[in-house]
C-alpha cells in the first residue's frame, strides 16, 4: 500500500474489491454498513491528500475486513425474503411514488424447495412391525390340561356299574350282599385340524416380513378352530356343548325353583355350580369355570335395584373376575343371552402332534410357478370321561332360567 506507483484512488478501488469479496451473502448486516461508512471518510482522505489520515483509516479498515472476512466463513447464509427487501426498499419506493420516476430493484436468488422433490413420501421412515387386525385369545383352551399321547387311539377304563350293599349284623348273623362292579373299557380317536396356505417364493425373497407373519397367521388359525370345536364344535372333535347337560326350567333341581328374590346371575350360576355338586354326590365335582358373553357380564356387574344400589355384595363376586367361588372367562364365542358352568379339572386335551409347520413346493403346478405351500398340522382331542361329563353344564337362555328362579 506504501508504493509510490499507486494513488489513493486505486487503494480505495482495491478495498471496494475486498469488502464485496468478504461481505458477499451479507448485504444488510450492520458490520458492512460500518465498513462502507469508512471508506466513505477515506474517500474524502483522498480528495483533500491528507495522506497520513488515510494511511491511518486504510489500515484499520484492512483490518476490519479480515475479521469480517474470517467470521463469514461459518456464519450461515439466510435468504432474505420478499418481504424483507421490500422492507429495505421501502424509503426508494416511497421516493419513486412521490416523484413520478426512478425504479427501484429488488433481487432475488433461486432457492430449493420440499415441493422440488416428487413424491417425498417415498423417502419416509418406515415404523417397524404390522399393526394386526384383532384376534380372540385362547382363554377357553388354556383352562384345560395337555396329555401327550403316542398313537391314534386311546383307551380309557372306567366303573361302568356299582353297587356297593354293606349290611349292619348283630354280633355273628350271617348276612347277604349284592356288592359287585363292572368295568367297561372305552376308545378315544384323535381327530386332525389342518390349514395351510401358497405363497409366491419372491414375495418370501423379496420381503422380510412375509414369511413370518404368515406362518404366524395359519397357527393362530389352527389355534382358534381348535378353541372353537372344544366349545361348541358339531364335528368329531367332543366338544363341551355337546357334552354338557342343560339348566332350564325343565331340569333345574327342585331346592331352586322360584327360590330368590330378583334373581341375577350370580343365583343363576351359584345354582348351577350346587346342581353339579350334586350330581357329583358332593364329592366329586366342583365347578371352577363360568364361560359367558363379555356384554352379559358387563351388564350383570352393573344391576342396580329400585334404590339405585349396586345388587351385587362383595361376599359374592370377589376380584378377578371370581363369582361364587368360580373363575369368570369371557369368550366372543359364547352367544348373548347364554353362558357354561364346569370343572374344568375333569377335561383334557389329548396332544398327539402339537401345531406343526411344513413348506414345499412340490404340490400340483407349485415348482412350476415358484410357489410354496406354507401347512399347519395339529392331531388332538378333547377328552372328558362319560362318567365326568355331567361336570358339565350350559344354560342355552339366561332370561328363561331366571324366570324359573325367581320367586
Amino acid at each position: 500500500m506504501e508504493g509510490k506507483e499507486i494513488t489513493p484512488q486505486e487503494i480505495i478501488g482495491k478495498f471496494e474489491e475486498k469488502i464485496n469479496e468478504a461481505t458477499k451473502g451479507l448485504a444488510g448486516s450492520a458490520e458492512v454498513e460500518n465498513l462502507k461508512s469508512e471508506l466513505s471518510e477515506i474517500k474524502n482522505l483522498a480528495e483533500k491528500d491528507q495522506t497520513e489520515g488515510m494511511k491511518e483509516k486504510l489500515v484499520e479498515l484492512e483490518s476490519a475486513v479480515k475479521s469480517l472476512k474470517e467470521s463469514s466463513k461459518n456464519a450461515p447464509v439466510k435468504r432474505k425474503s420478499l418481504v424483507e427487501l421490500i422492507k429495505e426498499k421501502a424509503e426508494k419506493i416511497q421516493e419513486v411514488v412521490k416523484s413520478g420516476k426512478g425504479k427501484v430493484e429488488i433481487s432475488l436468488k433461486a432457492q430449493q424447495d420440499p415441493s422440488d422433490i416428487g413424491t417425498r413420501d417415498d423417502y419416509a421412515q418406515f415404523l417397524e412391525g404390522t399393526i394386526k387386525k384383532p384376534v380372540r385369545a385362547t382363554r377357553i383352551t388354556d383352562l384345560f390340561r395337555r396329555v401327550n399321547v403316542s398313537t391314534e387311539y386311546v383307551k380309557y377304563r372306567e366303573q361302568n356299574a356299582v353297587t356297593r350293599d354293606a349290611k349292619v349284623v348283630v354280633a355273628c348273623a350271617t348276612s347277604t350282599s349284592n356288592t359287585k362292579t363292572t368295568w367297561v373299557n372305552r376308545t378315544v380317536q384323535i381327530q386332525k385340524i389342518r390349514d395351510f396356505v401358497d405363497i409366491c417364493i419372491d414375495m418370501i425373497d423379496d420381503y422380510s416380513f412375509v414369511a413370518s407373519e404368515v406362518e404366524q397367521l395359519v397357527n393362530e388359525s389352527v389355534k382358534l378352530k381348535e378353541e372353537a370345536e372344544i366349545l361348541a364344535g358339531t364335528g368329531n372333535i367332543l366338544s363341551i356343548d355337546g357334552i354338557a347337560s342343560e339348566f332350564d326350567p325343565a331340569n333345574v333341581l327342585a331346592p331352586f325353583t322360584g327360590a330368590f328374590q330378583s334373581a341375577t346371575l350370580a343365583e343363576l350360576t351359584a345354582s348351577m355350580k350346587a346342581q353339579i355338586f350334586t350330581f357329583g354326590q358332593e364329592n366329586s365335582w366342583d365347578a371352577d369355570t363360568i364361560v359367558m358373553n363379555y356384554n352379559d357380564f358387563v351388564k350383570f356387574m352393573h344391576q342396580k335395584n329400585a334404590d339405585n344400589d349396586y345388587l351385587l355384595p362383595n361376599f359374592v363376586m370377589q376380584g378377578d373376575g371370581i363369582l361364587n367361588g368360580m373363575k369368570i372367562v369371557t369368550s366372543p364365542l359364547v352367544s348373548a343371552n347364554t353362558l357354561y358352568v364346569f370343572d374344568s379339572s375333569k377335561g383334557e386335551i389329548l396332544d398327539r402332534q402339537g401345531a406343526t409347520l411344513e413348506m414345499s413346493y412340490e404340490n400340483n403346478d407349485n415348482f412350476e410357478h415358484e410357489i410354496v405351500t406354507l401347512k399347519v398340522i395339529e392331531r388332538l382331542q378333547f377328552h372328558v370321561a362319560n362318567i365326568n361329563q355331567d361336570a358339565f353344564m350350559k344354560c342355552t337362555n339366561i332370561s328363561t332360567a331366571l324366570t324359573a328362579l325367581t320367586a
